[in-house]
């Protein structure tokens, strides 16, 4: 979810940019974002900070770029799907089939069990939303007294 919806802004074709990238990064890894963390407050206040997925490097030219555009934390600086189109057409049209190597890397490929409070349904997520905005501003508080 993107990090605006956390701060109670209505979904936009930028929100949805945003998730384009975190299923980009499910390809790249072949894992569930935050697949190993409890899906709670924490991770809400986390994602509105600027957590996002660990980046590896088993990409073409221009993926993961293009992928950190997509989780831009400010939804007017993300790319338009129009903008997605032209760049992943780049990237396949610059791949050279006979040099493309796999990595094998502990970091891609399915894990056997994701952390038992990773939550990947749908589910209201008003309550908790609410508590980490008021969690966040409590701390933010306790930072400037």
């Amino acid at each position: 979810m993107a990090p605006e919806i956390f701060q109670r802004q209505t979904y936009t074709t930028a929100s949805d940019i945003y998730s384009f990238g975190m299923i980009m990064w499910e390809f790249m890894t072949g894992r569930r974002p935050f697949w190993d963390r409890i899906h709670d407050v924490e991770l809400i206040i986390e994602i509105w900070d600027g957590l996002r997925p660990p980046i590896v490097t088993n990409a073409p030219e221009g993926y993961i770029e293009l992928m950190k555009e997509c989780w831009n934390s400010d939804p007017k600086k993300r790319p338009t799907a129009e903008d997605i189109y032209r760049k992943i057409k780049g990237i396949w049209f610059s791949e050279n089939p006979n040099t493309t190597k796999i990595i094998v890397s502990p970091d891609i490929g399915p894990i056997a069990e994701n952390n038992p409070g990773a939550v990947y349904k749908s589910r209201p997520l008003s309550d908790m939303i609410l508590s980490a905005m008021f969690t966040r501003s409590l701390r933010s508080q306790s930072i400037t007294a």
